[in-house]
C-alpha cells in the first residue's frame, strides 16, 4: 500500500534533515575542537559511565516508549531517535556558546555530550504528546525552538537561582530539580493559562471560560499544596528524633555502605 503523504512531503523530509545536518557539520568543523588536555582516567572514566547510563535511558526509555502503537510504531522510534541525535548536537553547540560567550571554539568534552543529552529529555518528553499528530518537519522545529529555551533558562537558572536559594533560603538543590523540572513547569502552566485567556477573548465560549477557571484553580492549588506540604515535611524531617547526618557527613557513602578497600589504604 503507497503512502497517504503528499509526494512534496516525501521529497521536503529527507531534504530538510539532509540540510540541516550539513549545517550542523559545517558548524562543528570550523567552530569546535575535542579536548586534548591530559586528564584523570578515572575521572575520565567516571563520566563515560554517567553518559553511558544517561544514553542507554534516553535512547531505550523515550526512543522506544511509543513502539507499541499499532500502526505508528516504526515512525514514533525512528522520529524519537532523530531527535535524540538532532537536540544532543544541538544543544553541544549552544551549552558551549552559552558558556564562553567570547569567539573561541567551543570545546567538546564527555561531560558536554552529557548535559547535552539531559537536556534531549525535556524534548522527547514534549514530542511523546504530539507524535502521531505531527511531521518530521514540525517536530524538528519544535525540538530546537525548546532546548534552546530550556538551555537559556537552566544557564541563567543555574547561576541566579543556586546563588538565591544556597545563601538567602539556605536551600541546597543537589540535583538542580528546582530550576530543571520545577520551575520549568511552573512557567508551562503560566504560559497555558495566557494562552487560554487569549482564547478567551476571541471566542466568547463559555466552555473555554470554565476551562480558565479550571486551569487557575488547579495550578493555584498544586502550588499551595506544594508549599504546604512541603514546609510541614521540611519541619518534620528537621526533628532531632530522626538523627539525620551531620553537615560534615554529608554525601558520604560510608555511612550506609561499607568500602574493604577504604579500609586497607587504597
Amino acid at each position: 500500500m503507497g503512502s497517504k503523504y503528499p509526494p512534496s512531503m516525501q521529497c521536503f523530509l529527507p531534504l530538510w534533515t539532509l540540510v540541516l545536518e550539513v549545517a550542523l557539520i559545517v558548524i562543528f568543523f570550523f567552530f569546535t575542537s575535542y579536548d586534548t588536555s591530559s586528564q584523570d582516567p578515572k575521572k575520565l572514566m567516571e563520566t563515560y559511565r554517567v553518559l553511558q547510563d544517561v544514553t542507554i535511558m534516553v535512547a531505550l526509555g523515550f526512543g522506544f516508549i511509543n513502539s507499541s502503537l499499532r500502526r505508528y510504531g516504526w515512525s514514533s522510534v525512528a522520529f524519537n531517535l532523530f531527535l535524540l541525535a538532532l537536540v544532543v548536537q544541538w544543544a553541544v553547540l549552544l551549552d558551549g556558546f552559552l558558556e564562553q560567550l567570547s569567539p573561541k571554539k567551543v570545546v567538546i568534552k564527555l561531560s558536554s555530550i552529557k548535559l547535552a543529552t539531559m537536556s534531549a529529555m525535556s524534548v522527547l518528553i514534549s514530542a511523546g504528546a504530539v507524535l502521531g499528530k505531527t511531521n518530521l518537519v514540525q517536530l524538528v522545529l519544535m525540538a530546537l525552538v525548546e532546548v534552546t529555551a530550556f538551555d537559556v533558562m537552566r544557564m541563567i537558572q543555574r547561576k541566579y537561582f543556586l546563588m538565591y536559594f544556597n545563601h538567602v533560603l539556605g536551600i541546597h538543590d543537589t540535583g538542580g530539580v528546582y530550576y530543571t523540572f520545577g520551575l520549568p513547569g511552573l512557567l508551562g502552566e503560566i504560559a497555558h493559562i495566557v494562552l487560554i485567556t487569549y482564547q478567551v477573548d476571541q471566542t466568547k465560549t463559555a466552555m473555554i471560560n470554565h476551562q480558565l477557571l479550571l486551569d487557575i484553580g488547579a495550578l493555584s492549588l498544586a502550588m499551595a499544596m506544594g508549599l504546604l506540604i512541603g514546609l510541614l515535611t521540611g519541619l518534620v524531617l528537621n526533628l532531632k528524633i530522626w538523627r539525620g547526618p551531620h553537615v560534615s557527613k554529608y554525601f558520604d557513602d560510608q555511612a550506609f555502605w561499607e568500602f574493604p578497600h577504604l579500609a586497607v589504604g587504597f
